[in-house]
């Protein structure tokens, strides 16, 4: 069974040093931090790349090294020391595996350089993006073993479950079954901004099932809007991956 750690999630802001009290207060190993916003003083911290801006344009356009490279600068931007691991979304059609194992590689050598030390990258599925599902994490798993080895314990696969529902719906155990749980690394889940339950029509059974296949460390982001909830929803995850019921 993995070994979990839990995530205060980017959903909840505030001062880097509050956030980072909140986040021991609550169960929290890691501090999730949009690009651009400063890290946690002490804490670990993960580094999430949002699908848009601030505007509300530019998804990831891997495939176009410039943007790839604009990118690297604006996650060093903020950064005083490497976070524990980047997620990535896949970005549109234009981006394809090969496109997203350079990025992984930019990404790792940027701060490699900054820092003398190099995060996991984790790329994560998105419902209107070019992994939208099981079979496409697969193949760009596959693409990542078979043309960088090398990379493969420095990267892995971050499940945004919501999204994976969003694209797959009554598919999504069959969907579920075809990601590989060695390349899992994170999860990301809430229902519309709260706590999930099992009642819900997302089989959270099938994902915490996933997770306890995984045979490294998964980190989980409960990723809820109300600081209240965010306890709350860790203890929904403590208890559905020890395959109990709870709701």
């Amino acid at each position: 069974m993995a070994d979990v750690s839990y995530v205060l999630p980017d959903t909840l802001r505030g001062e880097p040093a509050e956030r980072e009290t909140f986040a021991l207060r609550s169960g929290c190993d890691l501090v999730e931090v949009a690009v651009g916003d400063p890290p946690p003083p002490a804490l670990p911290w993960l580094l999430r790349a949002a699908s848009i801006d601030e505007d509300g344009r530019d998804r990831p356009r891997w495939h176009d090294r410039n943007w790839t490279a604009a990118f690297v600068t604006e996650a060093l931007r903020m950064a005083d020391r490497a976070p524990a691991a980047v997620v990535i979304e896949p970005g549109d059609e234009w981006s394809r595996p090969a496109d997203l194992v350079r990025a992984i590689a930019a990404i790792r050598e940027g701060f490699l350089g900054r820092f003398g030390e190099a995060p996991a990258v984790l790329v994560a599925n998105r419902a209107e993006q070019s992994l939208p599902d099981g079979a496409a994490l697969a193949e760009f798993w596959d693409h990542l073993l078979s043309h960088a080895p090398d990379l493969a314990l420095h990267a892995g696969i971050a499940l945004d479950a919501p999204e994976f529902y969003a694209a797959t719906r009554t598919r999504l155990t069959a969907e579920l079954a075809l990601v590989p749980p060695s390349a899992l690394r994170y999860v990301r889940l809430h229902t519309r901004g709260r706590k999930p339950d099992l009642g819900e029509p997302l089989p959270w059974r099938a994902v915490f099932g996933l997770v306890r296949r995984a045979p490294g460390t998964v980190m989980i982001a409960p990723a809820v809007e109300d600081p209240t909830a965010l306890e709350p929803a860790v203890l929904f995850c403590m208890v559905s991956l020890q395959g109990r019921a709870f709701t």
